[in-house]
C-alpha cells in the first residue's frame, strides 16, 4: 500500500507504532502486516478483497485487519485519511493489559477481515472523535501525545471489539466459514446481473437458505440483497460516468428488472438520481 506519510512513527518502541497519512489511491492488489483504520474524507470508493466488495462513501470508517490482501477502486474523486498500526511487538502491548488471544487474533489476521462503521451506527461518532484526535496528535505532538494517542487507540479497538465491528474467530470453524462464503460471493459476482435469489444461492452451493443469509450478516455485516445491490448499483454508476448508454438500458444492464425499482435503490445509495450523478461526475 502506498501512503503519502504525514508524520513518520512515533517511537520505535511503542507498543502501538502509529503511522498518520493520506492514501494514494490505485488499482493494485495490497498486503500489508499492519492494522488500517481509515477514514473517507470525499468521495466514495469501492474495496475489494479476495471474498467480496464494499462501497464507501464519504464520512465511512473502515478497518482492514493485517495480512488481508485487497484494492481500491475509485473514481478518482476519493480522498481518505489512514491510520496504520505495527503490531510486532505484541509482548509489549499485553503487558498493557490488553488480552493476548486478541493480539494475537489481530496480528494474525484471525479476526474480522473488513469492517465498515457508517455515520448513525452506534458510537460512529466516538470512533470518528477518536480517529481525529490520533491524526492531531500525530502531526502536533504536544507534550505527552505519547500517552494520548496510546489512549485514544485503546478506546477505538474498545469501540471496534464491544459493538461487535470486530471479532476474534476460532480458526477451525471460521475457515469453514469463509470458505463457504467464497462459494457464495464467487457465484454472485460473476452472476449478478442475472436473476438472483437466495433460493437459487442455496441450490448453486449446497448450503440452507438459512445458512447463506446468516454468513451475510455475520461475515460481512450486510444482508444478501445489501450486498447483491451494492455490485448492481457499482457497475451502473461506472456505466453512467464511462459510456452514453440510456438509464433505462443501464438498469437491465446493472441486474435491475425495472427502472422504478434501480432509480430508489439508486437514489438510497448515492442520494442523487442516476441522471444527476451522470450529469455531476461528467462535470
Amino acid at each position: 500500500m502506498s501512503f503519502e506519510i504525514l508524520r513518520s512513527p512515533s517511537t520505535s518502541s511503542a507498543a502501538f507504532r502509529i503511522v498518520c497519512g493520506e492514501m494514494i489511491i490505485d488499482d493494485s492488489w495490497n498486503v500489508h502486516s499492519e492494522v488500517l483504520i481509515a477514514y473517507v474524507r470525499e468521495g466514495s470508493l469501492a474495496i475489494e478483497t479476495a471474498t467480496s466488495a464494499y462501497g464507501l462513501h464519504k464520512g465511512d470508517i473502515y478497518f482492514i485487519s493485517p495480512n488481508q490482501k485487497y484494492r481500491v477502486n475509485s473514481n478518482e474523486n476519493a480522498k481518505v485519511d489512514a491510520l496504520m498500526l505495527n503490531l510486532s511487538n505484541p509482548g509489549a502491548v499485553t503487558q498493557e493489559f490488553i488480552p493476548q488471544s486478541m493480539i494475537r487474533g489481530i496480528a494474525t489476521g484471525n479476526c474480522t477481515n473488513f469492517a465498515k462503521i457508517s455515520s448513525g451506527d452506534p458510537k460512529y461518532d466516538e470512533l470518528f472523535s477518536d480517529f481525529l484526535c490520533v491524526v492531531r496528535a500525530e502531526n502536533e505532538k504536544p507534550d505527552f501525545f505519547q500517552l494520548l494517542i496510546h489512549g485514544k487507540m485503546y478506546n477505538m479497538f474498545y469501540i471496534l471489539f464491544s459493538v461487535g465491528y470486530v471479532k476474534i474467530f476460532d480458526v477451525e470453524v471460521q475457515g469453514k466459514k469463509y470458505r463457504a462464503l467464497r462459494r457464495i460471493t464467487e457465484y454472485v459476482n460473476e452472476n449478478f446481473c442475472e436473476p438472483i435469489t437466495l433460493d437459487l444461492i442455496a441450490n448453486e452451493t449446497g448450503l440452507s437458505r438459512y445458512y447463506v443469509s446468516h454468513l451475510f450478516k455475520e461475515l460481512m455485516n450486510t444482508t444478501f440483497i445489501g450486498y447483491l445491490n451494492e455490485l448492481r448499483l457499482s457497475r451502473a454508476a461506472m456505466l453512467l460516468t464511462t459510456t452514453d448508454i440510456p438509464v433505462i438500458e443501464i438498469t437491465g444492464m446493472s441486474g435491475f428488472n425495472n427502472i422504478s425499482n434501480f432509480n430508489r435503490a439508486f437514489k438510497m445509495y448515492y442520494d442523487t438520481t442516476p441522471s444527476k450523478y451522470r450529469r455531476n461526475e461528467r462535470q
